[in-house]
């Protein structure tokens, strides 16, 4: 043990010359451990090989002050380290040495850092990281929090998702809010045969309505049970971009060099927040957004399709990568249960943009007790339609296309009598119609493609003959 005193440094003050320091700072990353086996060494005259392994958390000290520090050493001591600290714990790092990080092999694969030196640790000796119990714990403890790069940095998704394939593989910013949180799964890596845990979050921002990031750093998947979909705001530097083949779509995924910032303390994440809760989350709400006025003007809907084209190009050989498309499509109403069992009118908090039960009240959600009664009703008709080719099933006529079509409100049609929904009904049930769709494509956050009616009307025989197509 060095008898040389030990002097408290900021990570501004470093220098290739530094010795006998100590950092104290809060840990922002966390990398996956790695191990490899170590060159054979003899002992009592026989030869043998030890584990090793690798680790690097990024320090940060101040608003402005981070850097990378590497530990060496055997896979005991790795993945005891590896236990030990965590993303949020403040941390003293004691007599690292110091690398000029354009000499360090290691920090092309790490993430980027303000200061220009790294810091090594090698098992033994008097270096190494303990968690700091001083009295400006609460103080460090907040820089977890301070934004890696700038929100003007940050890409929307729209632009990532614009991007396609031929983006894969480039790193990116982006702030985003979590969507949804997918179960952990457990997946057999061939190289090792080992298993390793998966988890998948769905992301979204103002641009774009919903993109996966896969996460297969155990750290993470631990972090992910804390955070709340629709309330988490995540600022990540370096996520690297994926293309996913099965979806025909883009994904995010993490490497070395990805932080993220859980809530950062940022004013576009306030406002981020204040957007999600307008935009569409469930089935009826995308159904609604498309129709919605102005969204796809119907006038504009003059490709014709057979059923069979439209659902190749939803979810068959013709898919694109495109996230939706339109189609005009001359086909008999074969359901339209106007009179029967089915649900054709939904409520919901235009607070919180719950879907309510008819038989709701009010709101029950603790966040909307203020006004538990600002509720909405509007038509979501299911629909199915049929031509020569084939029958596309439960498709969506809501809000005003709705009332378009059948000529009546929310209000008249609910004082309509069985016999006076029954004549409304047999106006369009299997009568052949003009039927404009907006059809947007299953993703990873619709595992069902969506089929929006924007407008029906009864089409005319001259019009059908000329227009219909054979397949």
């Amino acid at each position: 043990m060095s008898s040389e005193v030990v002097v408290t440094k900021r990570i501004s003050q470093l220098n290739q010359e530094s010795r006998n320091f100590l950092i104290t700072g809060v840990i922002i990353a966390k990398s996956e451990p790695k191990f490899f086996e170590s060159t054979p060494g003899k002992r009592s005259g026989s030869e043998y090989s030890t584990g090793r392994g690798v680790l690097t958390v990024t320090i940060r000290d101040s608003d402005r002050d981070t850097i990378n520090c590497t530990v060496w050493g055997s896979q005991v001591m790795i993945e005891s380290y590896d236990g030990l600290f965590h993303i949020g714990d403040v941390v003293n790092v004691t007599n690292p040495k110091v690398l000029p990080s354009s000499q360090d092999k290691s920090e092309q694969f790490n993430p980027r850092s303000s200061s220009p030196f790294s810091l090594s640790i090698g098992e033994g000796g008097d270096s190494g990281i303990r968690l700091y119990e001083g009295t400006a714990l609460d103080q460090f403890r907040k820089l977890v929090t301070v934004a890696p790069v700038l929100s003007s940095d940050t890409y929307p998704l729209a632009d990532i998702a614009s991007g396609g394939h031929s983006i894969s593989g480039q790193n990116v910013n982006v702030l985003v809010v979590v969507r949804a949180i997918r179960p952990s799964k457990q997946i057999v890596i061939a190289k090792t045969g080992k298993l390793k845990n998966l988890r998948e979050v769905i992301v979204m921002d103002a641009s774009h309505g919903g993109m996966s990031m896969k996460f297969w750093n155990s750290e993470y998947v631990q972090r992910i049970d804390k955070w709340i979909p629709m309330t988490t705001v995540l600022l990540i530097m370096d996520v690297r971009i994926e293309y996913n083949q099965y979806h025909k779509s883009v994904c995010l995924g993490m490497s070395g060099k990805t932080i993220i910032t859980e809530d950062p303390a940022v004013e576009e994440a306030d406002q981020l927040l204040l957007h999600v809760m307008k935009a569409p989350l469930s089935e009826s709400d995308f159904a609604q957004s498309l129709s919605a006025a102005g969204t796809v003007d119907p006038m504009n809907i003059t490709t014709v399709m057979t059923v069979q084209q439209i659902l190749d190009r939803a979810e068959g050989d013709l898919k694109g990568e495109e996230d939706q498309f339109t189609a005009l499509c001359y086909a008999v109403v074969s359901r339209f249960d106007l009179d029967g069992c089915s649900k054709i009118i939904s409520r919901k908090c235009l607070t919180c943009k719950s879907l309510l039960r008819m038989t709701d009240p009010k709101c029950p959600r603790e966040e909307c007790s203020p006004n538990p009664y600002n509720i909405h009703k509007y038509f979501d008709i299911p629909v199915d339609i049929t031509d020569h080719t084939g029958t596309l099933n439960n498709c969506r006529l809501v809000s005003q296309a709705a009332e378009n079509t059948l000529d009546c409100n929310i209000e008249s049609f609910l004082k309509m009598g069985d016999v006076q929904k029954g004549k409304l009904k047999w106006r369009f049930l299997l009568e052949r119609c003009a039927l404009k769709l907006v059809i947007k494509r299953k993703s990873p956050i619709r595992f069902q493609s969506v089929y929006s009616i924007v407008e029906c009307t009864i089409a005319k025989p001259q019009e059908v003959e000329f227009k219909i197509k054979v397949y």
